[in-house]
């Protein structure tokens, strides 16, 4: 929908500025029929609320937020009270400054979820839906509860990774930085100096340290070449949706990565589909609002093609066993939810499984990943030592 800044007058001949959704002009004229409220201008402000908040925080910043107002929402407070109550309350001033703005975006009138997408990305995709999905089926307080816990989840995976990942990285990144002084600094003083002792013949002295420049700028630009595809690929992936479906596709069939991308996708959508089911939501509707939580394309696209075979006729639990996206354990589920009549209930199970299946896979990936990624830096900085001190050892005999 179009959001739009309306200057209104009412009843009372009071002034004043609100924000509304619409479809079109038409509608949000049409809106203000049989009220006390007369739309005497409007503006479209997408762009200027979204340009409004450019800052972006942190996952712990979210993090805080989220858990304040889930506790004052479970008190019973409302979602504007529990803003407004989160901004004095909070210790980080930037959860201060979050809160006060999305406070100013609920006064206008703005929905929740759209005040929260003004701080794209710093409230996620996934966070945005549910938030979303929360206020159609009047349990918003439910779903901060959720993510409360599923941030937390995902903080506590994020630091496993971080701490397997800063040895390789810190070890690579001396090792490339090493690697860019000696060709800066070391190698053209070592061609004089080579020159200068006239090691053979001063013509053949220049050629091998040539071929050596030469090996060592190759083994560099090779370096440079996957990192900018690495580059232009994340940059393909967010701005074409056609590369993202075959990337996301192709991360979905890779061993073991593969598996641990497919559990934690299962992990969100049976998170959503669970909320959304144990709201009254229908099955049908409940896949068709899902398909926008997962963040993987080819995930995502398996869903729309299982609620088209759901709507044609199609069980449920054969549609998803047609699709590899989906582990074979949902289908299964699903099998055992139709035949006891309760289908809505089964996404508790998946979430609960998959839950503790993420957090088996993280720890089995942790373990897997430090020795490969020690291994991958001990290949580069073994490369980088025969492109350059085996040949210079051996000028160096030469002088000797």
């Amino acid at each position: 929908m179009q959001c739009y800044r309306c200057f209104i007058v009412t009843s009372t001949g009071k002034k004043m500025h609100i924000l509304k959704e619409a479809l079109n002009e038409k509608e949000l004229s049409s809106s203000f029929n049989n009220t006390d409220q007369i739309l005497i201008k409007f503006t479209s402000a997408e762009d200027k609320t979204h340009g409004d908040f450019k800052k972006n925080y942190n996952r712990d910043i979210i993090l805080e937020f989220t858990e304040i107002v889930t506790s004052l929402l479970k008190a019973g407070l409302t979602v504007q009270d529990s803003v407004s109550l989160c901004a004095t309350v909070a210790r980080d001033s930037k959860t201060v400054a979050l809160s006060k703005n999305l406070l100013t975006s609920l006064q206008r009138g703005l929905p929740f979820h759209k005040a929260l997408e003004m701080h794209s990305p710093s409230f996620s995709s996934l966070y945005q839906s549910l938030v979303k999905l929360g206020e159609q089926t009047g349990s918003v307080a439910s779903v901060f509860e959720r993510m409360s816990s599923y941030l937390r989840n995902e903080k506590k995976i994020r630091g496993k990774i971080g701490n397997v990942l800063w040895y390789p990285i810190m070890v690579l990144t001396a090792a490339v930085a090493g690697s860019i002084a000696i060709i800066a600094f070391v190698m053209p003083r070592m061609t004089e100096i080579f020159i200068a002792f006239q090691a053979g013949t001063d013509t053949q002295t220049v050629t091998e340290l040539e071929n050596m420049y030469r090996s060592v700028y190759l083994f560099m630009a090779t370096l440079i070449f996957l990192v900018l595809v690495i580059i232009v690929s994340l940059f393909l992936k967010k701005y074409s949706s056609r590369f993202a479906l075959i990337l996301d596709g192709i991360l979905l069939k890779v061993p073991v990565l593969g598996v641990y991308i497919k559990a934690i996708q299962t992990f969100d959508f049976s998170f959503a589909m669970e909320m959304l089911t144990s709201a009254g939501v229908n099955v049908h509707t409940a896949l068709r609002e899902t398909i926008c939580v997962i963040k993987n394309r080819a995930y995502a696209s398996s869903i729309k093609e299982v609620h088209s075979m759901l709507l044609k006729g199609e069980h449920l639990s054969v549609a998803f066993s047609l699709f590899n996206e989906f582990p074979p354990y949902i289908s299964t589920w699903l099998a055992v939810g139709e035949r006891t009549g309760d289908v809505g209930s089964v996404f508790s199970q998946v979430k609960g499984f998959f839950k503790e299946e993420v957090e088996r896979k993280t720890e089995k990936l942790m373990n897997l990943l430090e020795p490969c990624l020690i291994l991958v830096v001990g290949i580069i900085v073994l490369a980088m030592i025969m492109q350059f001190l085996l040949p210079l050892f051996s000028l160096y005999g030469r002088l000797l």
